[in-house]
C-alpha cells in the first residue's frame, strides 16, 4: 500500500488521521487477500457491496450482502491531474 501524503494533507487530514487511513488500508488489503484465497470477489457499486463467487454460471453467485454505505464502483482509474494531485475517475 502506498499513502499519498500530499493528497491527505490537501484533504485536511492531520498526521493522526493519516495513520488511521494507513491502518484502514492495511485491514482492507488483508481482507481482500483472504477473500481471494477463497475465490471470493468483493464487488462494490451504487453504495452497496456483495461477496461473489464464480460457480461456472454466467452470473456470479452472491454469497453475502454487506451492510455498507460508502462503496463506489467503476474501473478504478486514477492519474495525476492538472493541479498535481492524483485523482480518480
Amino acid at each position: 500500500m502506498y499513502i499519498n501524503e500530499e493528497e491527505c494533507a490537501h484533504a485536511g487530514f492531520d498526521a493522526e488521521q493519516v495513520a488511521q487511513i494507513k491502518k484502514l488500508g492495511r485491514r482492507l488489503e488483508r481482507l481482500a487477500h483472504a477473500c481471494d484465497a477463497l475465490g471470493i470477489i468483493i464487488f462494490g457499486g451504487s453504495g452497496a457491496a456483495t461477496l461473489r463467487f464464480d460457480d461456472g454460471h454466467r452470473r456470479p453467485l452472491i454469497l453475502a450482502h454487506l451492510s455498507t454505505i460508502n462503496v463506489d464502483g467503476g474501473d478504478g482509474s486514477c492519474a495525476p491531474a492538472e493541479d498535481g494531485y492524483e485523482r480518480g475517475e
